[in-house]
């Protein structure tokens, strides 16, 4: 089913968080823990989506993250 996130009529599509393929996971494990999200979704995303990721403002990139993992922390 996935994550989506609609920003200024523009959407990304995130797989289901439960679903996301383990070697990403697995090479996440050795960044450090505030990178994760960032490696996870730079792995994931095309350039286009991660523009538009970009625009997002802080506190609705916090919203839908925590949305998307069901407030998982990467990091366990």
């Amino acid at each position: 089913m996935g994550y989506k996130i609609e920003h200024n009529t523009k959407v990304i599509d995130l797989p289901d968080f439960g679903q996301l393929p383990i070697g990403i996971l697995r090479r996440a494990r050795k960044v450090e823990e505030s990178e994760q999200t960032w490696f996870i979704l730079e792995e994931l995303l095309s350039d286009r989506d991660l523009k538009i990721l970009d625009t997002l403002p802080t506190s609705e990139f916090i919203q839908h993250m925590k949305a998307w993992t069901g407030g998982t922390s990467l990091g366990e």
